[in-house]
């Protein structure tokens, strides 16, 4: 829809009564009412013409709603002023400005009524309710007025209601449009028509209602304005109604045309002049409007057209638009596409009436027959497009009414849509392939791996044994060191075979009833690893507290906190330290082991419970290990329904917290 070249009210620069456009507008209120007061006709109670009137409805529909009542409010003072400096008595000015404010805010309420905003002259409808909003104005200010007149001038109301009307109405319908004009062009303008039509417009009025004209022809210029109405651009028709107006007014008063002769009549010559101007207005209005109505229709109908053409000729897809006869199908619209596919079933022929007919039949046209026959909407085809031959899907629509036996037809070319998906089945089934495959390694290395562990057990158990009975022994300095040397590794050996050992354990959760002391078995493994930790100068310290019983076996849990403990004092410096504390929630107990280490990389942490990973500096800082710690570590709390988590910083330390299900106290094997 075009825009009015009305100021939006309902932006940040709406108009108010103190806006500068205002208040240029009520300076010309006033100077019109003075005016038109001031040289009002002899013995008249009325002026002939208000054009203040238009300029009054053009300021209040120029406010904002929240405005208009203010501004109708300045059109009464204003209109008073005028009417009183043009010489009449106070309190008939005063009669005259209400009802001119009445009238420019009724007819501003019924333009805006309905939520319109901004009212544009471009629609039949709106002409409509132009026309009906000027024609009720114009009834309540004649009505007010000659009320007014008869009251305090002792004048007849009937003639007054009919002067003061015609004159309103004549001058709000010539003025106000100017301001509901479309600011989008809806036509061309073509200079060269529209001088030859004034020129033949100004030859009939100067005919009918100049100087000797007194033949009752004032019909005779109204072919001559619709020409302008139907072709030219409304703002060129409001300039010609308005010159229209002077013409015909200052040829009147000149003594020439039909309206002059009604004197010898009785008539109103002024009356006749706003009547014959209304008609004129009222019907240029209309069909101006409906011009412009048309004009945005077809722009309208045009801008669809475009998108719609260009959706259908720029489609990757194949479209036609067909109509049956015997041998096949008339071809009415096609894209590029469509028409490479039926290109070797494509007949050009010249029709009746010398136009190009484009016929379509063979195989492809005959099988998409039979479907239409068998009220099938989807056949497969095979065609060969640029020389590559395609799978196509034909998709098949009837189109409304039934009668017209019209189809619209869709090429679907899916080759690369089913070499996709072969491809993507393919892949599907190597990377199946290759998982079978991972898995199959998997199982057989931990195979080897719980075989192998189960083998070295027993050799490693009898060196630990004949190690230990030779500790009994009497032995030198050098017999002992190399015993104690045996025997460590040897317990390594044994460490090491048992966390292979448990790494290769099914992961099922636990369903053993058992709980043991989280504190207790802390201090027990603290005490434990305490000559580990001074022998590296780290301190190793494990809070004070209440017991606090986890749902798993004590040797489970010594395990976890061997393994993590130890780790700890690994990778923590000289005069560094190692902290163990506990903490309770309604489901778990909470241990954390806190260290002041080397710290970790966010990248080291991704992989840290991964089997057999070690740290990238632990080589290099001479910290031996197996990789195996940590993964046992998460094994046995996932098995026991826990969780395991940590958090590091480079250069100053990690902390491992290990969560694991509360147990009841009379449960407890610790």
């Amino acid at each position: 829809m075009a825009g009015s070249q009305l100021t939006n009210p309902g932006d940040v620069r709406r108009v108010t009564v103190t806006s500068p456009s205002t208040l240029i507008l009520l300076a010309l209120v006033f100077l019109l009412g003075w005016g038109f007061v001031a040289f009002s006709p002899p013995g008249s109670h009325v002026a002939a013409w208000w054009p203040a009137a238009g300029v009054s409805v053009l300021l209040v529909l120029r406010l904002h709603r929240s405005q208009r009542l203010w501004g109708a409010l300045a059109v009464i003072v204003v209109t008073t002023l005028s009417n009183m400096v043009g010489g009449r008595e106070l309190l008939v000015a005063i009669c005259f400005g209400i009802a001119n404010s009445a009238e420019a805010w009724l007819v501003a309420f019924i333009l805006t009524k309905g939520g319109r905003t901004r009212p544009v002259l471009d629609s039949l409808a709106f002409a409509y309710r132009l026309c009906a909003s000027v024609a009720a104005g114009a009834i309540l200010i004649g009505f007010l007025a000659g009320v007014t007149v008869a009251v305090f001038d002792g004048g007849s109301l009937i003639d007054t209601l009919i002067g003061v009307s015609a004159a309103h109405a004549t001058a709000v319908l010539i003025i106000v449009p100017f301001a509901l004009l479309p600011s989008t062009r809806l036509t061309r303008v073509y200079p060269g028509e529209i001088a030859a039509q004034v020129v033949i417009l100004g030859a009939a009025l100067l005919y009918v209602f100049g100087p000797g004209g007194e033949l009752p022809l004032s019909f005779l210029p109204l072919p001559v304005i619709a020409w302008a109405a139907f072709r030219f651009p409304t703002r060129v028709v409001l300039f010609e109604i308005v010159g229209i107006a002077l013409a015909v007014s200052w040829l009147t008063t000149a003594g020439g045309g039909p309206f002059d002769q009604a004197v010898n009549l009785g008539g109103d010559p002024s009356t006749l002049i706003q009547i014959f101007l209304l008609s004129v207005a009222s019907f240029v209005l209309l069909a101006t409007s409906s011009q412009n109505e048309n004009r945005l229709v077809a722009a309208q109908l045009r801008d669809r057209e475009s998108v719609l053409r260009g959706g259908f000729v720029g489609s990757r897809v194949g479209l036609l638009i067909v109509e049956t006869y015997p041998q096949g199908f008339v071809v009415l619209e096609s894209n590029e596409i469509a028409s490479a596919v039926i290109a070797p079933e494509r007949e050009e022929r010249q029709g009746d009436d010398g136009s190009s007919v484009v016929l379509w039949h063979g195989p492809l046209a005959q099988k998409i027959k039979v479907a239409v026959r068998q009220r099938v909407d989807h056949v497969s085809w095979q065609a060969g497009v640029n020389g590559v031959r395609s799978d196509i899907d034909v998709l098949i629509t009837a189109q409304k009414p039934a009668s017209l036996q019209r189809y619209s037809i869709q090429f679907v070319d899916v080759s690369a849509a089913r070499r996709t998906a072969e491809a993507q089945q393919l892949a599907l089934e190597n990377e199946q392939k290759a998982t079978a495959r991972v898995t199959e390694l998997n199982r057989q290395k931990e195979e080897f791996v719980a075989s192998a562990s189960h083998e070295l057990r027993t050799p490693i158990t009898s060196i630990i044994g004949y190690v230990e009975l030779l500790e009994e022994e009497e032995l030198d300095d050098f017999q002992r060191k190399s015993v104690e040397t045996i025997a460590r590794n040897a317990r390594r050996l044994a460490d090491l075979v048992e966390s292979l050992l448990e790494l290769g354990r099914p992961r099922d959760p636990s369903t053993v009833v058992a709980s043991t002391d989280v504190v207790h078995t802390a201090d027990d493994v603290v005490r434990s690893l305490s000559p580990s930790a001074e022998s590296s100068g780290v301190e190793l310290q494990v809070e004070q507290s209440e017991p606090l019983l986890a749902a798993l076996p004590a040797i489970e849990l010594d395990r976890i906190l061997t393994n993590v403990i130890n780790n700890a004092i690994k990778f923590t410096p000289a005069g560094g330290s190692v902290a163990v504390s506990f903490a309770r929630t309604e489901t778990q107990a909470v241990i954390n082991i806190a260290d002041t280490g080397f710290g970790m990389s966010p990248e080291t942490i991704e992989h840290i419970f991964e089997r057999f990973y070690r740290a990238p500096d632990a080589e290099e800082r001479g910290i031996t290990g197996t990789g195996l710690g940590l993964p046992l570590v998460q094994g046995l709390v996932n098995k026991h329904l826990g969780s395991v988590a940590v958090t590091s910083v480079v250069g100053e330390g990690s902390t491992f917290t290990v969560s694991l299900p509360i147990a009841e106290a009379s449960d407890a094997t610790a």
